[in-house]
């Protein structure tokens, strides 16, 4: 198992040696660091393959962003590894990039998805005044920290929320832009009827980022094979805030 890291900034991150590969995509202003804690409840039952997306941990930009560059660019770190079966896990930003990759893949290689408040196939709403602060004050150390409070509903240990905020500041400006601007309003709602792998939903409904309800419509209702687990009392850094039962309920989808 891997120490804790507040800072990795290597392409790939892994933990564990199960025969079961998970990738792991995550969420806007994290990195790959970000899933070490579920990781850490996963043991060695699992590998663990966690990506820095390009524009945060560390990899460098993509020079022209799009879901589907990112989709490609997944793609590729994942074949060059050599991964021939897998399950795909991402959480916001990096569950819409996962609904993106499985649109695009060919035969079984990915077994199913395990989404943990994902960024809608839609359009992801935000308002005005809260996109104009992550706007005009990245990467300022203050701006991380309000982004990390006004996220996160159960408490954060002071590594956890280093973390955040370390992952937020780093994050590049060009990637972080792409995503304000287009990324998060580029909807492919119209691919997931090309989405044919089992999906499990992790959602809070006290997420004060992506609104439960909008979960429900513009992820699970728009896929042929996809449950919604409901939690409460949880933020939307569902992998920091309880990793324990993200762990476990990943643990469930992947036996049944």
């Amino acid at each position: 198992m891997a120490t804790v890291k507040t800072a990795d900034t290597a392409p790939v991150v892994q933990w564990g040696s199960g025969e079961t590969v998970l990738v792991l995509l995550h969420y806007f202003s994290g990195a790959a660091v970000s899933w070490q804690w579920m990781a850490a409840q996963l043991g060695d039952d699992y590998r663990c393959v966690a990506l820095n997306l390009p524009g945060f941990g560390g990899t460098p930009p993509l020079k022209s962003p799009s879901l589907q560059g990112y989709a490609d660019w997944v793609r590729k770190e994942i074949e060059q590894l050599g991964i021939q079966r897998y399950t795909l896990v991402g959480h916001s930003m990096g569950g819409k990039l996962a609904l993106q990759v499985a649109a695009d893949a060919q035969g079984d290689q990915i077994q199913q998805l395990f989404l943990m408040a994902p960024s809608p196939a839609t359009q992801e709403p935000m308002p005005e005044e809260e996109k104009r602060r992550l706007l005009n004050h990245h990467p300022s150390r203050d701006n991380a920290e309000t982004t990390v409070s006004s996220a996160a509903q159960q408490p954060l240990t002071d590594e956890q929320r280093e973390v955040a905020i370390q992952t937020h500041v780093m994050s590049d400006s060009s990637a972080w832009r792409w995503w304000l601007l287009e990324g998060m309003t580029h909807s492919i709602a119209a691919q997931m009827q090309r989405v044919q792998m089992p999906v499990t939903v992790l959602a809070s409904k006290d997420d004060p980022v992506i609104p439960y309800d909008k979960i429900q419509t513009d992820v699970v209702d728009l896929l042929q094979q996809a449950q919604l687990v409901a939690i409460q009392e949880v933020g939307h850094l569902i992998p920091l805030e309880v990793p324990e039962l993200a762990a476990q309920q990943l643990r469930t989808a992947l036996r049944s």
